[in-house]
């Protein structure tokens, strides 16, 4: 019996990335994805927590004088996106094979491809923002970094 690649993959299960950071979009990817995925599925839930955060002249020039070192504890956003990851991946359990949680700290479309490469995940799915033209040239934009540079299928969710 020939088993062609989707035979395979519906055979042992996909391992899908979904991107969540809390927004509405990306609260509507996991609802797709538990509209999509079966019992044989894992997903790994990704938050990335940009390292500069804290540390970056913008925010330190909005709030020149107030040390967010002091106010903000090491950990606590770390601990506050797992937390939230724990809350999603409940809304997960039972319908897909395994839930884990994933929290890194860097660029959030850097971390993405990162994780989805490592994990050999087959679908990474995660919501838009909605920037337009004017906020993707001065920002950028991690879901069309991501879906640029991913070696795997991308499902972006509005």
């Amino acid at each position: 019996m020939f088993l062609d690649g989707y035979s395979i993959l519906v055979a042992i299960g996909m391992k899908v990335l979904i991107a969540y950071d809390g927004s509405e979009s990306a609260k509507k990817a996991v609802e797709i994805t538990l509209k999509f995925a079966k019992k044989e599925d894992d997903v790994i839930l990704l938050t990335v927590i940009p390292g500069e955060l804290l540390s970056s002249s913008f925010t330190k020039m909005l709030l020149p004088t107030i040390n967010l070192d002091q106010i903000v504890k090491g950990g606590t956003f770390k601990e506050r996106a797992e937390e939230t990851l724990k809350e999603v991946a409940q809304k997960l359990e039972g319908k897909v094979a395994s839930v884990e949680t994933v929290v890194e700290t860097g660029d959030p479309a850097d971390e993405i491809l990162l994780t989805a490469k490592k994990n050999l995940c087959n679908l990474i799915v995660l919501g838009y923002k909605g920037f337009g033209k004017e906020g993707r040239f001065l920002i950028g934009s991690v879901t069309d970094k991501v879906v640029r540079h991913a070696s795997t299928s991308v499902m972006v969710v509005r």
